[in-house]
């Protein structure tokens, strides 16, 4: 009601978009439309889609890396294209303590299996994987739920938004 009264009297809608869009509050989450994946709260989303329909431009400018190709420059896609088709030969050697932590070898005259050790202990192992686990929480950019911990922030790993920091 308020919005319907607010663009009869004349009130841009640009000016409401702007100051509805993005507030926070519950309920909030995913949606189904694809020019809008996360809306943190039921007010949020209306105005972004209003925004989205009738606003030129807002489309585009809101909406997540549509237009942007996956390596916007040139030397870019040349070095990824090189580090991922290298030959075999040049490829490095990977340090036992990355790759091998225990190999069990059965002998058949031994009743037991022979373990070699490569120093690379089970806390190494551990601190290793909590390192690369997501946050629990969601990006306010894109909306993936990828988001991992980054010091005492969460940096998005699908569009680098910075998460908790300012």
């Amino acid at each position: 009601t308020l919005t319907s009264i607010a663009l009869q009297y004349g009130v841009p809608l640009e000016s409401l978009v702007k100051k509805f869009a993005y507030q926070r509050f519950e309920p909030s989450g995913f949606t189904k439309n694809p020019d809008i994946r996360n809306a943190t709260s039921i007010t949020d989303y209306v105005f972004r889609y209003l925004g989205c329909q009738f606003i030129k431009g807002y489309k585009e400018a809101t909406s997540p890396n549509r237009a942007q190709s996956e390596f916007p420059l040139k030397e870019i896609a040349e070095m990824e294209k090189k580090a991922i088709n290298r030959p075999v030969a040049e490829l490095p050697r990977t340090a036992e303590k990355e790759l091998i932590d225990v190999i069990t070898s059965h002998s058949p005259s031994e009743g037991n299996p022979k373990v070699i050790t490569t120093g690379y202990t089970h806390a190494d192992r551990v601190k290793e994987a909590l390192g690369n686990m997501f946050m629990d929480i969601v990006c306010s950019h894109c909306g993936s739920d990828k988001v991992i911990r980054a010091g005492a922030c969460g940096v998005c790993t699908e569009c680098g938004t910075s998460q908790g920091c300012s």
